[in-house]
């Protein structure tokens, strides 16, 4: 490992392995460091599923049926009631892939661009001059190594190892991602007892109880998977009383992995004097799946523009040079997750019983609107769309389908989404301005709540 790199980025999953492949397109010198072995990249999770049209947005090579990350494809999802009923057909293609498998092919592809990598070594502070950024103090194999660096990317995951280092003050915001603001995600890898007459061919979603049944690595096996806030044990709670409602095909279980992602609302800024925040440790999933590796790609192809540019000619990424990062991101899809998010939270205050009368009415939860969802990561209600909404919501609230405090809930919710994505769409172009956009936006999320606060209710 050499002394002097133009970037180092922390963390070698989807989202720093992106960036850094397309720093180094650019001609720059990039280390990539993780506290990971190369052979244990990854291997927390194994099957995963992306959205197969994204790969020629964002230029990732996608898998061939011959490549070992490759599993199988389906082209819909098919969505369903909490009395498991009304079922709703998005048509939105996914590609089901294996996740150590796809970064070893990421890992080989920006190697093959330039970037270099450092495996079983960690982050363990920032070089300062002065009073800016200026390189990484890396552990490997119990050895100090120093670093130096025009700009260091914290793509560390979930625990933030860069970006909760940070000096207080700096520029993006140093929290720590508590239990509370996570998803808590557990996936049965199961046996089907069946497989001729139950194989799995296409995702199945129970939104209510954020369940859902998807293909695995065997043709005759499948993945039970829950997600909920809190704890894992919670999450198990409400995996209980999905399988007490809903009929799951015999099966027996073959191995369980469990896994968290970020779910709260990302840092206002990502951006500092030679640095930035990508992927989980910026909070980039999206609110109504908690998938990241997508969203994330989102940021880090923003920000590998922004910065290619700012470092151009050995320059230094100062923040002011940067800035623009901030404003298309948060302009963008920034203010499209804090739509949904907010939406989100006062979407889960629905019962039961509501919930399977919303997807009778198509309320909420409609083919299309689910699947613009997935394709442009937003829901934009046209007027006529909006009325008919409010239309159906009174009528279940006059035949006594839907409750007084559920529609309080969802009103409360859409409007202060409402207010926070016009708020996003104003992000300040000017630094000088960002603090008083900061007052609101704290102001707006404080009306809004959190996912946690509302599933407590």
């Amino acid at each position: 490992m050499e002394d002097n790199y133009d970037a180092v980025i922390i963390g070698a999953g989807t989202a720093g392995t992106y960036f850094a492949k397309l720093l180094a397109e650019k001609g720059f010198k990039v280390l990539v460091v993780d506290k990971s072995s190369r052979e244990d990249l990854g291997k927390r999770l194994d099957i995963f599923h992306i959205d197969k049209e994204l790969f020629d947005r964002f230029g990732i090579p996608a898998p061939s049926a011959s490549d070992e990350d490759y599993v199988t494809e389906f082209e819909y999802t098919i969505s369903k009631s909490a009395f498991d009923e009304f079922p709703k057909r998005i048509n939105y293609p996914f590609v089901v892939m294996r996740l150590p498998h796809f970064l070893a092919r990421l890992t080989s592809w920006a190697e093959k661009s330039g970037v270099s990598y450092a495996f079983n070594t960690e982050f363990v502070d920032f070089i300062y001059a002065g009073d800016q950024i200026s390189g990484a103090i890396l552990n490997q194999n119990g050895n100090t190594l120093k670093v130096n660096s025009r700009l260091v990317a914290d793509a560390s995951g979930i625990s933030s190892v860069g970006r909760r280092k940070l000096k207080n003050g700096y520029g993006v915001e140093n929290f720590e991602i508590g239990p509370h603001e996570k998803f808590y995600v557990i996936l049965r890898y199961v046996k089907l007892k069946n497989p001729e007459t139950d194989r799995v061919t296409y995702n199945i979603t129970w939104p209510y109880y954020k369940t859902w049944i998807a293909p695995q690595l065997h043709e005759d096996g499948a993945i039970f998977g829950v997600g909920a806030n809190f704890s894992y044990d919670y999450a198990e709670e409400i995996y209980q009383k999905f399988i007490s409602q809903v009929k799951l095909p015999p099966h027996e279980v073959q191995f369980i992995e469990k896994g968290t992602t970020p779910y709260r609302r990302p840092p206002y800024s990502f951006v500092a004097d030679g640095f930035v925040a990508l992927g989980d440790s910026a909070c980039l999933t999206k609110p109504y799946s908690g998938e990241g590796i997508t969203s994330g790609w989102v940021l880090s192809k923003i920000a590998a523009e922004e910065f290619s540019q700012a470092m151009q000619d050995g320059k230094y990424p100062d923040t002011k040079s940067v800035w623009n990062t901030n404003v298309r991101y948060q302009r963008g899809q920034g203010a499209d997750f804090a739509y949904m998010m907010c939406t989100l939270i006062g979407a889960v205050n629905s019962t039961a019983k509501e919930n399977h009368y919303q997807f009778k009415k198509n309320i909420v939860f409609n083919e299309k609107d689910m699947t613009d969802m997935n394709r442009d990561f937003a829901v934009n209600l046209s007027f006529g769309s909006t009325i008919s909404l409010v239309f159906k919501i009174l009528i279940g609230l006059i035949t006594g389908n839907i409750s007084l405090s559920t529609l309080k809930a969802l009103i409360r919710a859409v409007l202060t989404a409402d207010k926070l994505r016009k708020h996003y769409q104003k992000y300040p172009e000017e630094i000088s301005s960002f603090e008083i956009w900061k007052q609101k936006a704290d102001t707006l999320w404080e009306s809004a709540g959190t996912m946690a606060d509302a599933a407590k209710k």
